[in-house]
């Protein structure tokens, strides 16, 4: 780790959001260590563990592959509340590569630098053929079904006004649709990452059920119910 402290210590200094009232936003630099972590764990998986990765250059591509977000905010054409609200677009990548090769070029040889950048600017596109693309755009997946997903809907709904009531709705909405077996389905080329984002999204399930079950007080219902149903006992005088 020691050698890629640098590195680590430049891309939390670029990524931690600090906005005009001095709040220090670490959404998007959570995010991205989430992405650099996942992306180092996948290569001991049976489907990579006999690829010749660029180790340098996947954690660099996976600290600032979204850093395009930062770069929008810093020119005022979006709010901190915005950062990561939707999927990333190529132009965000771009900006995102770009800013990277400035940033990474003293820390980085040259060909990590390129082939992280490359990597970067290609994460969205599903016939990517490096496998330092393929895993990043394989841990960005993942991180759909696990904080990203939650924070995101919660994120989003209070930047607009809403509250908990208008995210559980969009919750369920995207389940009527398929929204998450489709991303299952289409958004994995590793069976072994698929398994664990149909893990996650079990989980997450379960966890927005409690939460809008306690929204709408259904567990106080459900104890009251419970305890008429108890057979009431004649307390005998002492």
């Amino acid at each position: 780790m020691a050698e890629t402290d640098p590195l680590w210590q430049r891309a939390k200094a670029d990524l931690v959001v600090l906005d005009a009232g001095g709040v220090h936003d670490t959404f998007l630099w959570e995010h991205s260590v989430r992405i650099a972590r996942a992306a180092a764990q996948m290569l001991a998986y049976p489907e990579l563990a006999e690829a010749n990765v660029d180790r340098l250059a996947l954690l660099a591509a996976a600290l600032y592959h979204d850093a395009g977000w930062v770069i929008q905010f810093r020119e005022h054409q979006i709010s901190r509340w915005d950062i990561l609200s939707r999927p990333t677009t190529d132009l965000q990548r771009e900006l995102a590569a770009h800013w990277l090769e400035e940033r990474g070029a003293e820390l980085l040889p040259q060909r990590s630098l390129e082939t992280a950048c490359a990597a970067v600017r290609a994460c969205n596109s599903r016939k990517a053929e490096s496998l330092e693309t393929q895993v990043l755009a394989e841990s960005e997946s993942l991180d759909e079904f696990g904080p990203l997903a939650f924070w995101r809907l919660v994120r989003r709904h209070a930047a607009e006004g809403r509250g908990i009531e208008a995210a559980i709705e969009a919750w369920n909405r995207q389940h009527e649709y398929h929204f998450w077996e489709a991303r299952i389905k289409e958004g994995f080329r590793f069976d072994s990452v698929r398994r664990i984002a149909r893990g996650r999204l079990s989980v997450l399930e379960s966890f927005l059920a409690a939460i809008a079950v306690q929204h709408a007080g259904e567990d106080l219902a459900e104890r009251v119910d419970a305890s008429a149903r108890q057979p009431h006992r004649n307390k005998q005088p002492r």
